[in-house]
């Protein structure tokens, strides 16, 4: 099964309350599908029936305090740069389960991954697995976020980061055959595990940890997901546009889009590859007629392909080339 496919598939099997909630009318999937010129986005937050796409470095999740005006709120790929920091941008109301301000989805350019906080005395959960208030950690691509009965995917571009659905969610959605529970299970909610996630199949799985600031076991996005961009630095406000069915390179393994982000661009330098050194190296000798390429060649197939290579000190990751 295709990687899109089985994210479209978990998706539509995400909780949604009835009635709707706002994000159902601001985000809707339709308002996207109409838009033919695609999104320019980092990331995106998927529900079963909504879509917001995160353009700006800081999403806010929440309640709005005036009805009328969400009611009013543009759709998120019409909003203005300069909105207030504050605002609420994906507003789960009108239940009053959910807080003013119930948690907040940042890039930190300190780890270089998107960071959660919740806000909210109600707290929130994380695959299953409950966060508190003020309790704070990275999020992965595929994270399901669950809040005030909403559950929302949190999702990037493979090629920026390793996708993973937690066991309980390709269960729902039919993907894998439900494990017979236990004597001692029974009962239980399912917790995520290493063995309890899907992973992409150049990728090993990945680990759940439970500890506060820890990093968590995450998952993937929804049905008309078009790969995204998600910025590797604060520096970095390069977004690529979201276009439907990505094809891929076979010579290089890199996602193809009608505007993808050029790693080859000078612009583009603080974006580091999602590349191993031995991936690099397979994609530059393969690059060659008669597969064959010196190691002077190898560096400069890297770096002409990958900027971020032409400003870093050769003698770290060069050292590393002739390692493998």
């Amino acid at each position: 099964m295709e990687e899109d496919e089985i994210v479209t598939r978990v998706t539509q099997c995400l909780v949604a309350p009835d009635p709707p909630v706002q994000a159902s009318r601001d985000h809707s999937n339709s308002i996207h599908e109409s838009n033919k010129d695609g999104v320019k986005a980092y990331a995106k937050i998927a529900a079963q029936d909504w879509t917001y796409y995160v353009t700006k470095l800081i999403v806010n999740i929440g309640r709005s305090s005036d009805p009328a005006q969400a009611a009013q709120r543009r759709p998120d790929h019409e909003a203005s740069d300069s909105d207030d920091a504050s605002a609420v941008h994906i507003d789960l109301g009108p239940s009053k389960v959910v807080s003013r301000l119930h948690a907040s989805i940042q890039f930190n350019s300190n780890e270089d991954k998107w960071w959660l906080s919740v806000k909210g005395r109600n707290a929130l959960k994380v695959n299953g697995i409950a966060w508190k208030q003020n309790e704070t950690g990275p999020l992965a691509s595929g994270d399901i976020l669950e809040i005030g009965g909403v559950e929302m995917m949190f999702a990037l571009p493979t090629e920026l980061g390793e996708l993973h659905i937690a066991r309980q969610y390709l269960e729902r959605a039919q993907i894998v055959r439900a494990a017979s529970p236990t004597k001692s299970a029974l009962g239980r909610h399912p917790l995520p595990s290493g063995g309890d996630s899907f992973a992409s199949q150049s990728s090993p799985h990945g680990k759940a940890a439970r500890t506060q600031g820890s990093q968590r076991s995450l998952a993937p996005a929804p049905p008309d997901y078009k790969r995204l961009g998600t910025p590797p630095s604060v520096r970095a406000r390069v977004m690529s546009t979201v276009q439907k069915t990505p094809g891929v390179d076979g010579a290089t393994g890199s996602i193809l889009m009608n505007s993808e982000i050029d790693l080859s661009s000078s612009e583009n330098s603080q974006i580091k590859p999602q590349y191993s050194y031995a991936q690099m190296i397979t994609q530059a000798i393969i690059s060659t007629q008669d597969e064959k390429l010196n190691l002077a060649g190898i560096y400069n197939f890297i770096m002409s392909r990958y900027s971020y290579y032409r400003v870093q000190p050769p003698g770290g990751w060069q050292v590393s080339c002739r390692a493998v």
